[in-house]
C-alpha cells in the first residue's frame, strides 16, 4: 500500500509548528519557527518562513508528494485574509520540491476545532488573544478574535492591560492599592512604578510581554487582593459571553456537545477557569466541558487525516 502523507501547520501569532507524518501518525519531519501571522510579521517574512520549512523538510524526505496539507494560520479571519495567505502558501509550495494534492487554509482555531471532533464541538481559547468557535452540523460559528486593538476581551493581553492600568491608577491614587503592584515590580526586577512604566514603553516591549502580566493574576487572587479578584471575574464573564454568543448563534440549547477550553489563561488561572466552567454548566447542563490536554498541532494533524479519509471514501 502506498504511504499517505499529511502536512500539518499550526501557524500562531508567536510561533509556527510544522510537521509531516504518515496517516498512521509516524512523524517524518517536524520543526518549530517564528510567527506566520502575516498581519504581525508581514507577507515577505511569512513566505520566507514557509519556503524555508518546506525546503528543510524536502532535504529529509525521499517521497515529496503530500496528500493533504492543513495550513491552520492565525490571522485568517476574512475572505481577504484567506486570499492573501493562499497566495503566500501557493507561491511557497511552487518554490519547493513538493507536490500537494489537497491544500486547506483556515484559521488556526477552526483547524484545531475540526480536529478535536467531527461534529457538535466547541473550542474557547484564551491566550494572548481570545476567540470561540463551534462546529455543529458542518456549520462553523465564531465570536471574538478581533485582535488587541478592538477586542480580545478576557485574553492574556486584555488581562495584562487591566493589571497595568490598575497598578498605575493606584500609583496616582485614583484606585485602591493592589498587591499586584509589588508582584509585578518584583517579576520585572524593578523597584518603582516609574521604572515599570519605562519598561512597558520601551521599543522592544511587545504585546506578548504585556500579556504575560496575566500570568501573575492567580497569585494576586490567592492573596485575596480585591483588584485581582475583580479582574478575574470580569475576564471570566467576557469569556462566558464569547461562549454563550457562539452557542446561541448555533441554536444550541441542550444535548450532547463537547466544549473544549484551551490557552494559557484558561490553563494557568483556576480563578478564571472555575468561574467559566461553573457559569457554562449552569446555563447548559448537558455540556461536556474539557480542558485540552494535547497540543493544537495534534488536532490539526487529525483534521488532515479526516480529510484524507473522506477522499478515500469518495
Amino acid at each position: 500500500m502506498t504511504n499517505r502523507y499529511i502536512l500539518a501547520v499550526d501557524g500562531g501569532a508567536s510561533k509556527t509548528v510544522f510537521t509531516i507524518r504518515t496517516v498512521d501518525g509516524r512523524e517524518l519531519f517536524s520543526a518549530t519557527s517564528t510567527s506566520s501571522n502575516y498581519q504581525a510579521v508581514g507577507v515577505e517574512q511569512v513566505q520566507h518562513l514557509f519556503i524555508g520549512l518546506l525546503r528543510s523538510a524536502a532535504a529529509h524526505l525521499q517521497d515529496l508528494h503530500i496528500d493533504v496539507a492543513i495550513f491552520a494560520i492565525s490571522g485568517v479571519d476574512t475572505v481577504q485574509d484567506k486570499k492573501i495567505v493562499g497566495e503566500i502558501i501557493n507561491e511557497s509550495i511552487a518554490r519547493s520540491p513538493f507536490t500537494i494534492d489537497q491544500i486547506i487554509i483556515e484559521n488556526d482555531v477552526e483547524g484545531t476545532l475540526k480536529g478535536l471532533a467531527e461534529n457538535h464541538v466547541s473550542l474557547l481559547i484564551s491566550g494572548t488573544g481570545a476567540i470561540c468557535y463551534s462546529y455543529i452540523n458542518e456549520e462553523v460559528y465564531r465570536a471574538g478574535g478581533w485582535g488587541h486593538r478592538i477586542g480580545d476581551e478576557g485574553s492574556g493581553y486584555w488581562i495584562g492591560k487591566h493589571i497595568a492600568k490598575a497598578i498605575f491608577r493606584a500609583a496616582d491614587g485614583r484606585n485602591k492599592p493592589t498587591k499586584l503592584t509589588d508582584i509585578l515590580l518584583k517579576a520585572h526586577r524593578v523597584t518603582t512604578t516609574d521604572e515599570l512604566y519605562n519598561l512597558i514603553y520601551s521599543s522592544d516591549y511587545t504585546n506578548a510581554r504585556l500579556a504575560s502580566f496575566g500570568s501573575y493574576l492567580q497569585e494576586g487572587v490567592e492573596m485575596n487582593d480585591a483588584v485581582a479578584q475583580f479582574i478575574a471575574k470580569k475576564a471570566a464573564n467576557e469569556l462566558v459571553l464569547l461562549a454563550t454568543t457562539v452557542l446561541t448563534r448555533a441554536n444550541y440549547t441542550n444535548g450532547q456537545h463537547t466544549f473544549y477550553l484551551n490557552g494559557g489563561v484558561l490553563k494557568n488561572n483556576p480563578c478564571i477557569t472555575e468561574q467559566v466552567v461553573n457559569q457554562l454548566q449552569q446555563a447548559y447542563p448537558d455540556l461536556t466541558i474539557l480542558l485540552c490536554e494535547e497540543k493544537p498541532i495534534e488536532a490539526i494533524f487529525k483534521r488532515g487525516v479526516n480529510e484524507q479519509s473522506k477522499k478515500i471514501e469518495h
